[in-house]
């Protein structure tokens, strides 16, 4: 009887430990991609040369590239290492025996601890940049991982079935996680709300290319004192300096629907596999089809970053520098850079999602995580929208 229960105890364990270790294996094959795509870029940069940059590009897109899965990469190793060192079975979280299901969503004490580490990161990345103390920065990368680490051992098992429902007007009968991700979406209308209203106050203020025909550069006819030099004036310059706003806007549009359908298919009770030849092979079986979807959207998303900072690159070390120095630099990176942070973060939200999704963690019953998450992306995706013609176009 005691060697039955102790190699139940040790199955039990191994079953535990085994989704973490994954964790580990998927980071290390990251890093790994990661290295290669920058040998890859490097090599190219050596053979190619082009007269529009496109060899430089390719030399900052796949650093920029290697830097994103090596960060994935190493979330996957600590997350792993974390949980599977300390005990980080899924469902194991003590909640008594009043009949709550261990595997349904508690309240957690994750957000919090992220938020401590990050803003001890923000306040040493300022003592880094002035003072050259590391300390408090790493101290606040370690808390940082750390929540990001207990966030995927406590949400892995949830089993979607007791979602909290909050009570009272005017929000009854709402799941409370939707509510919270409402509210917090509103908070993010005031803050790039502020970015807009800002830029078009001093954009309706400023004499610009669109009032005067003038070359700023001094190759042609002189401009008027006053002249503010912005972003779309660089942006627009030509074909190839449009073409990474371009193809971020589309890419960001397009992983909106990607999000979607791994949303779609993640509901679905009675999945049948999709008839066309082609969707048939991307989404052979329920499983598949919502990681491959969550993947894509990763992909679009990471694509969007390493354009942004590509195009960051040359306006910032092109032939007319274009700097944060500058009221307009000012409003033009902050903007912007507060857009790429936040799809940056909402990259690291997917990339748990799909490991889960590989795992076989979603259903129709916990399906409700991407729902809410989606309500972030697509902020995310209408705010470029606004951004693209305000800053890029006009």
């Amino acid at each position: 009887m005691s060697a039955q229960v102790t190699h139940s105890s040790h199955e039990g364990h191994s079953e535990h430990e085994e989704p973490w270790m994954s964790a580990i294996a998927i980071g290390v094959g990251l890093i790994l991609l990661g290295v290669f795509i920058l040998a890859t870029s490097q090599g190219m940069h050596a053979f190619i040369h082009t007269t529009h940059g496109l060899d430089h590009a390719i030399y900052i897109g796949g650093m920029v590239a290697c830097a994103l899965l090596v960060i994935f990469g190493a979330i996957g190793i600590l997350v792993g290492l974390v949980n599977t060192s300390f005990g980080g079975g899924y469902g194991d979280d003590d909640h008594g025996d009043d009949g709550h299901d261990e595997h349904a969503h508690h309240g957690s004490w994750s957000p919090i601890i992220m938020a401590f580490g990050v803003m001890l990161f923000l306040m040493g990345f300022i003592e880094w940049n002035h003072e050259g103390n590391f300390g408090i920065l790493g101290l606040g990368l370690v808390i940082t991982f750390a929540g990001i680490a207990n966030w995927w051992r406590e949400d892995f098992g949830n089993d979607g079935k007791s979602e909290p429902i909050s009570f009272g007007e005017p929000f009854g009968g709402i799941e409370i996680r939707k509510v919270g991700m409402w509210i917090f979406l509103m908070s993010e209308v005031m803050i790039f709300g502020s970015f807009f209203s800002s830029y078009l106050r001093l954009r309706t203020g400023w004499t610009t290319h669109w009032d005067v025909k003038c070359d700023a550069f001094g190759h042609g006819t002189p401009c008027p004192d006053g002249y503010v030099v912005v972003a779309s004036e660089l942006i627009n310059e030509s074909f190839w300096t449009l073409l990474p706003g371009a193809i971020n806007t589309f890419a960001l549009i397009l992983s909106s629907f990607t999000l979607v359908t791994a949303l779609r298919h993640a509901k679905m009770p009675n999945w049948q596999r999709p008839t066309g030849k082609l969707t048939g092979r991307w989404m052979p079986d329920q499983r598949r089809a919502v990681r491959n979807n969550l993947v894509a959207t990763l992909c679009l998303g990471s694509l969007f970053l390493v354009l942004k900072l590509i195009e960051w690159d040359h306006m910032m070390n092109g032939a007319h520098p274009f700097t944060i120095d500058t009221l307009a630099g000012s409003v033009f990176y902050v903007t912007t850079g507060a857009h790429g942070f936040h799809v940056f973060v909402g990259l690291l939200v997917l990339l748990f999602f799909s490991f889960k999704a590989q795992r076989g963690g979603w259903s129709p019953d916990n399906a409700q995580s991407i729902e809410y998450f989606g309500l972030y992306w697509h902020f995310v995706d209408l705010a470029w929208v606004a951004i693209f013609p305000a800053f890029y176009l006009y």
